[in-house]
């Protein structure tokens, strides 16, 4: 049996859930993007780009193929957060979602996305 402080020390400690992100209805698992960044925009707001595994990137390349002229919903936790029209396969495995998103938005967005923080952007941080 537990002692009672140590139930209630686990009762009160929150479980986040891993974000259930989807695009064009494909489940990608935080596992799948290697980085996930906030990228300020001149006018002020931000976009989020997203690297993926190289699994993860022929999966992305095959949906975004398979829906040329069609829009490629991108979700969150089953909320889309853009939905661009599909003008050819993405099939480089890094993808830029352009939104009205403010900078603090974008960054909490990428890291609920890929579940950790952006990675350095030289070997020197």
């Amino acid at each position: 049996m537990l002692p009672l402080a140590a139930f209630a020390l686990a009762a009160a400690a929150p479980v986040v859930a891993p974000a259930a992100f989807t695009i064009g209805g494909e489940p990608f698992a935080q596992a799948d993007i290697l980085d996930a960044r906030a990228m300020p925009d001149v006018d002020g707001s931000a976009a989020i780009m997203l690297t993926f595994s190289p699994a993860a990137a022929k999966r992305l390349a095959r949906v975004t193929a398979t829906g040329i002229g069609k829009p490629l919903p991108v979700a969150l936790d089953g909320k889309v957060l853009v939905a661009p029209m599909i003008e050819a396969p993405i099939d480089g495995g890094v993808i830029e979602m352009a939104g009205h998103f403010a900078l603090p938005e974008a960054e909490a967005l990428a890291k609920r996305i890929s579940g950790k923080d952006p990675l350095p952007d030289s070997l020197d941080q």
